[in-house]
């Protein structure tokens, strides 16, 4: 059987001789080198971050290279399942009986312990323990989530489940690995010599754009309060919203109603109660206001420091 028969592989001398001729790989071939490469810096960056075992994170690896490479993905894409699906079991059989378009999108809500895949106003699921360690820190840089199917419908009364992909996971981690300065080494000037790191902004506190890969460098405080923004440009936070003026959610970057509740929230999460109520107002204004629209990492150490100081600050009233 030739196994090339379809494929123009050999041109001939004038000698008669045969040989192999060579010839431009195909976009199809182009596109699934490149997921291949995106699947081999996937593997070495979940590696770190999981506790799954090695063989286990290869065959994932393989997995995801091929689906993404039969289905024409733009980028890696790692077929999953959600996990916590029994507490949505309402929303699963409303999807059997009025099944979604193919592949539609679903939101990422993104917390410190979990992240949970919602169509429109509903839950579904939440992202499988041992994936929360790659997947999160790739939200912020355009992971997304994709519905592909509620399993286990057939049989009425059963525990359904809901498979997923997570897709743009190679384009995301690009864009982290880019701003962590890894995909090409250090930046270098003219001269060869390394670029300075540029100057954080002026603040009472030290503030990192791009907080997600800011984070992933060792030695992070995990009381740091990581501010980011979804792709839809929702302002979040790694500490819970306590909501008081802004019941719609924080923000940052201004005075208002959003950036007092960040500021109560901060300073209750990393002080106590009579200090933030006492000072949160002040901290909206001295830090919170001042934090660049992408956002930022508030150090707790800082935040602390900056507290212990008002002390000989007269309040506001």
């Amino acid at each position: 059987m030739n196994y090339f028969s379809n494929v123009n592989t050999t041109a001939v001398h004038d000698d008669g001789a045969p040989t192999v001729s060579a010839t431009r790989p195909t976009p199809d071939e182009a596109r699934a080198t490149e997921i291949a490469e995106q699947a081999g810096r996937w593997l070495a960056f979940a590696t770190d971050r999981t506790r799954m075992r090695p063989e286990t994170l290869l065959a994932k690896a393989l997995t995801s290279a091929t689906f993404s490479t039969l289905h024409r993905a733009s980028s890696l894409a790692v077929p999953s399942k959600l996990a916590g699906t029994s507490k949505h079991q309402r929303a699963l059989w409303a999807l059997v009986r009025d099944p979604a378009e193919p592949w539609c999108p679903l939101a990422l809500d993104v917390t410190p312990e979990t992240v949970t895949a919602s169509l429109g106003d509903e839950a579904l699921g939440a992202v499988q323990p041992k994936h929360i360690g790659w997947v999160r820190p790739l939200v912020p840089f355009g992971l997304t989530a994709h519905l592909a199917r509620v399993t286990g419908s057939e049989t009425e009364g059963y525990t359904l489940g809901c498979n997923v992909v997570l897709g743009h996971v190679g384009e995301a981690l690009d864009r982290l690995l880019d701003a962590l300065g890894e995909t090409e080494g250090p930046a270098t000037g003219g001269d060869g010599a390394a670029s300075a790191e540029p100057e954080p902004p002026t603040s009472p506190l030290r503030l990192v754009v791009r907080p997600e890969a800011d984070v992933l460098r060792p030695g992070y405080d995990p009381d740091d309060v990581v501010l980011y923004r979804r792709i839809d440009g929702e302002a979040c936070a790694s500490v819970a919203h306590v909501p008081r003026h802004s019941p719609t959610g924080i923000e940052w970057g201004y005075l208002g109603s959003g950036p007092a509740d960040l500021a109560r929230s901060v300073l209750l999460s990393l002080t106590d109660e009579p200090t933030a109520e006492a000072l949160y107002q002040r901290f909206k204004a001295d830090v919170v206001a001042r934090v660049p629209r992408a956002g930022g990492v508030l150090r707790a150490a800082d935040v602390r420091a900056w507290a212990a100081a008002q002390s000989d600050r007269p309040t506001a009233a």
